[in-house]
């Protein structure tokens, strides 16, 4: 039995927490938030648009496959631990880069950030997966 009014919030319930997620994520390393927690709160999203909609529907807005996003999420994680290496530090070591920029003022982007989209992506796909998995085993359709 389709519900629109379900259907309507879980769409807007998704997008909400998608920039909730994003934010929490570009604030990580310098407040509380991180990878760990944008992930946990986007897959939430995603999971009530898949209780609606169907396990069909995640995978199709995800347009990859939740194994590449763990995938692309641990290779962020490694390149972030060893770029400091090719410098002589230590692995894991803060590197940033300082720019100024006309509109945005001075921007910093560093590894950690990189750290943090890398555990971001990991979480959401292996969280996405199980849920995925188990939607699929239970046969759940909308």
């Amino acid at each position: 039995m389709r519900n629109i009014i379900l259907e309507k919030i879980s769409r807007l319930f998704l997008r909400v927490m998608a920039v909730f997620a994003v934010l929490l994520l570009l604030r990580g390393h310098n407040n509380p938030g991180g990878g760990f927690i944008g992930g946990i709160i986007i897959a939430t999203g995603f999971i009530l648009y898949g209780i609606v909609f169907g396990s069909a529907s995640i995978e199709k807005m995800l347009y990859f496959n939740t194994r590449k996003w763990m995938g692309v999420g641990l290779l962020l994680v490694f390149i972030a631990v060893l770029l400091p290496v090719f410098w002589g530090l230590p692995p894991l070591t803060g590197m940033w880069y300082i720019n100024n920029f006309p509109i945005f003022g001075e921007l910093y982007l560093g590894t950690p950030l990189l750290f943090d989209t890398g555990i971001f992506l990991a979480v959401t796909g292996v969280i996405l997966s199980i849920v995925i998995t188990i939607m699929e085993v239970l046969k759940w359709n909308s």
